[in-house]
This record gives structure tokens, sequence and C-alpha cells, in this order.
């Protein structure tokens, strides 16, 4: 008897000290994956409404410099092959106190994000170990997480619980049917008629296509098989059900340098610009390479014609496809892309450094960032709008992704077809910066004011940012929580876009895209309370309530 009590205390004693750490262990809150839109208001989201007092941050860039055991200094590893190559990107990480809750989100484009959601098993998270030795980058300024610098090393619980972690959510500026049709695309043959196939592949179902390249770095993205339904492409398992969350609506944006007076900067010195807008027309023949100068605008009083850089996106992005889709393939002009006359088995079609037509004695040239960050400062001192001259390209707007160019007369944007994406008005079109009065970073909006060409239905380029999780579970709960507090957040701190959801006195969205049938899932636009399904980029912008009708149908 007294035995079996000291071995009961024995036994006792011994679960204490098994379950003792798994008190203090550390969860993956959440683990995104995908679109930069929503990187920086998920990370100030989670730090300020979810991680409580005394939590900490750390950021780090894919390629951080500091990094040796892995290819990037924080990249996705998908476990289905052997084949397929990592994806860096950019990495935030917050968590509480107690280093029992963490939150992390790497960014790289919508497709990638939707892939390592769906793909079964789902892409994990890799950390370089130098993480726990050196102090984060701080890649969002303090002032945004209450101003508080990057911790000094990203402490060993927190990595042990992340590197590793499969993903929980695909952050997305389009949807998984429309990521999925994207991805199809890329890899069908080329068809040269429709561009219904971009030839990096031999048909819709291969499963690792060929890579597309940066112009002026080693960038590249993969396009790489996943299913939303059914079974996983390469491994046969149940792909997961799944849902979408709407966190809110936000611009695409045409972005210029102008640097050269006799070119897109012309007027600028005299404080007047002469090439402020972009007419439809003229940006259909800019990027499908018919005519890539200045004459194309048909700007009143311009110089001399001179030729123009124009910068494409991979056609996986979802920032490529969201442009293609509302500006450049449509009903009426069913075979238009941005991806005519581009070839990728020719040497200069990829990476893409291709003479547009001939037009007057001047051709342009198109040439390909991976990557909002490519298309708006390039890599090193090459590159992007930033760097070159009379260069032309377009992204997301959020304040962090225009950040290298904002302020400054030598860049500026452009309104779409007299319609300006940021302002009630156009005036001048430099790109407008975050900062308060007191400079602190932050830039609050006041509710239901931002954006309000977008809010309205008339400007046209435009989607919806969601993030992709379990329809059930633990993840749709954690991920539930982190969209709440992104849009809690949205016109206090930094408004990068228009949350779909009221919030205070911010009406939020009222107006959708309409859906449709894509990749075998038929559309239900989620009225009523209804679940979303089918495809939504470049879809007829519509009311949510009266008065009926669409505002305005781009298909």
């Amino acid at each position: 008897m007294k035995q079996s009590k000291f071995l009961s205390a024995a036994v006792l004693t011994a679960a204490a000290i098994i379950l003792a750490p798994a008190v203090h262990a550390t969860t993956v809150e959440v683990l995104g994956a995908g679109s930069s839109a929503m990187w920086q208001t998920a990370a100030i989201g989670a730090y300020d409404q979810l991680a409580g007092s005394g939590a900490q941050h750390y950021t780090i860039k894919g390629s951080g410099g500091i990094c040796s055991t892995l290819a990037n200094c924080a990249q996705l590893h998908d476990p289905r092959s052997a084949s397929i190559l990592p994806e860096g990107g950019n990495l935030w990480v917050v968590w509480n106190a107690a280093q029992t809750e963490v939150w992390a989100y790497l960014s790289v484009d919508s497709v990638v994000g939707n892939r390592s959601y769906f793909a079964t098993p789902r892409v994990q998270l890799q950390i370089d170990p130098a993480v726990m030795t050196n102090a984060g980058q701080n890649l969002i300024v303090s002032a945004l997480f209450g101003g508080t610098s990057d911790a000094s090393a990203m402490p060993s619980a927190v990595y042990n619980a992340l590197n590793n972690a499969s993903v929980t959510a695909g952050f997305t500026d389009i949807r998984p049917e429309d990521a999925k049709f994207a991805q199809s695309r890329i890899v069908s043959a080329l068809n040269t008629t429709t561009y219904a196939g971009l030839g990096y592949g031999t048909g819709p179902t291969t499963l690792i296509g060929t890579q597309v390249k940066s112009t002026w770095s080693s960038a590249v993205a993969n396009p790489i098989a996943f299913n939303i339904k059914g079974t996983d492409p390469f491994t046969g398992q149940p792909v997961k059900a799944y849902t979408t969350i709407d966190v809110g609506a936000s611009p695409i944006t045409f972005i210029v340098n102008r640097t050269n007076a006799n070119g897109l900067g012309a007027g600028v010195s005299g404080g007047t610009p002469i090439f402020t807008n972009l007419p439809l027309a003229s940006a259909q023949k800019i990027w499908n390479g018919t005519e890539c100068d200045t004459n194309a605008f048909g700007a009143a009083g311009a110089p001399a014609n001179t030729p123009i850089t124009v910068l494409l996106r991979e056609p996986m992005s979802g920032t490529m496809n969201t442009t293609e889709f509302s500006n450049f393939r449509l009903a009426s002009l069913p075979n238009n892309s941005q991806e005519v006359g581009i070839n990728p088995a020719n040497a200069n079609n990829n990476p893409l450094n291709l003479a547009c037509a001939t037009v007057g004695g001047i051709a342009g040239t198109r040439m390909r960032g991976i990557g909002t960050g490519e298309i708006a400062k390039g890599s090193g001192s090459t590159g992007g709008v930033l760097h070159i001259t009379d260069s032309i390209g377009y992204l997301f707007f959020s304040y962090g992704n225009v950040s290298a160019l904002a302020g400054s007369s030598s860049y500026g944007y452009l309104t779409l077809n007299g319609v300006d994406p940021i302002q009630a008005s156009y005036t001048g079109g430099q790109l407008p910066v975050c900062t308060s009065s007191a400079g602190s970073g932050v830039c609050p909006a006041t509710p239901g004011t931002s954006f309000p060409n977008l809010r309205n239905g008339k400007y046209r380029s435009w989607s919806i940012v969601r993030v992709v999780t379990d329809a059930s579970g633990i993840n749709l709960t954690n991920t539930k929580l982190l969209v709440v507090a992104i849009q809690d957040n949205i016109n206090t701190t930094v408004p990068d876009f228009v949350p779909f959801n009221a919030v205070g006195s911010d009406p939020g969205l009222k107006i959708y895209r309409s859906h449709f049938l894509q990749s075998g899932v038929s559309p239900n636009n989620g009225l009523g309370g209804q679940k979303e399904a089918g495809g939504d980029m470049g879809g007829c912008i519509e009311p949510v309530g009266p008065p009926p009708g669409v505002l305005s149908c781009h298909q």
C-alpha cells in the first residue's frame, strides 16, 4: 500500500515534470503567407490588439544579409516534392510577453499564398537560426508599434514554434478560384492568338512550371500546381474545406518615374505635370507592346515623343491578374493581354527585356519585376520605377508599398481614365507619405474618407483583399480575430485600404465585384449571409444594397 502510494506520487511528479513545459508551450495562433497588401496592417493588428501588454515584434527581409544556413532568412518549404524550390519573403513575427502566443506572416505573392495554404500537406515556414542572435531589421516603422523597435533577437521559444510550422492562412488579393485559374493559365501551352495559355509549362496540369525571371535581379516566381478542392495534384491527399474572409478593398495604382523633364517628368519643375492621366485605351497599347512612348498618352502640350519603359509583374501575381482583368483583358478585348508577344522560350522574353513595336521611329521596352518591391524600387541600385527613367508600372497602393517613392516630385501616380485612385481629386500626383503632423509615421484617416473614388465605384481597377483559411476549427477562429484587429486599426494607423466591414463610424465597403464561374466553381456574390463562391477579378462593380443595378461593368 505504501509502495502503491509512493509509485502514484512518483508518477504524478513525473507527469508534472512532463507537463510543465507544455503549460508554457508557444502556440502559433496564425501563420500567414501571401500578398504584401496586408502584410504591414496585419502586423499592427496582431501587436496592438491581440498580443497584449509587453508584446514584442521582429521583422527580417528574405535575403537579410545575416543568414547563411538557408537560402533565405525566411522562406516557404513545400514538402510535396523535393523539386519544388523554396520561396523567400519578408517576415514579421509578433509574440506576447509570456512567449506563449505567436503570430507571423511571410510576404510573397497571392498565388503562392494560396498554394501555401491549399498544398496538402501544407507548406512550411523555415527560418534561418541567425535570427536568434541578430536584431530585427525594423521593416515596419517603430511608430506603428507604439514606438517600440524590433527585438534584439527572436527568442528560441518563438523560433522553435515557428520553424517548420505549417501555414494556417493564405493572404490574397484574388479569390482562390482566381488564383487556381492564374496558375493553370501560366503553365498552359502558349497560345499566341488568345493568350489563354502563357507557355510556362506544357498544359494546365503541369506540376512544376518554368520559372518567371526578373529583368534586373536573381528573383524568380515559381509556378507550382495546387488544387482548391478534390485532391492534391502531387500527393493525392484530400484538400481540406476552406472559407474566405474579406478584409478590405485596395486600388491598383499606376506609378511613374518623372526624373526626365523631356519625358514623363515634363512640366513637373513648373508645378503642373503634363502627364497626369492614363487613358484606358493608352494603357492597353502600352502594356501589350503596341506603343511604348509618351505620344501614347495623348497628353496636350507634351514635348517631343520619348520612349518609355513598361514594367510588368509575373503572371501568377494577384496584382498582375487584377490589373489584367480589370483593364486589359475585357469582354470587348478578349484576346488582349500584357503578355502579348511574350514567349518564355525566347532569350529576351524570360527574363523580359523586349522592345515594343516601333511607332514614328520610337520603340520603348517592356521589362519584368518579381514582386511589388521590384516594381517600386527595383533591386539594389537598379530596376523599378525608382531607378529607371521614364518608367511606368503598377501596384496595389499601400503606404508601405510606395514609401521609396512617396513625397518626391521625381515620382508620381496617374489617374486612370481621369479618375484618381487615392484622393477625391488629383493635385499633382505625388505619392502620399504616411506621417502625422507630429511626424510619428502614423497617418490616421477620418473614418469613411479613404479612397473616395473606390468607395463610390468610379475607379475601375481594384480588388478585395482577403484571407483564406479552414472552414471550421481553431485556424478559422484565430484568423477571424486577426482580421477584426486589422479592420479596427485601419483608420487609426495606416489607412492602406477601405475596411470591408463597418468599423465605428466608417460604413465599410458598400460595393462589390460580381462573381462569375471560375475554376469549376459556380458564382455566388455572398449577399444576405450566403457563402461567396466563384471568381471576381475584373467583375462588374455593383452596390451592396439599393439603388439596384450595376455601377460600372468592365467585362
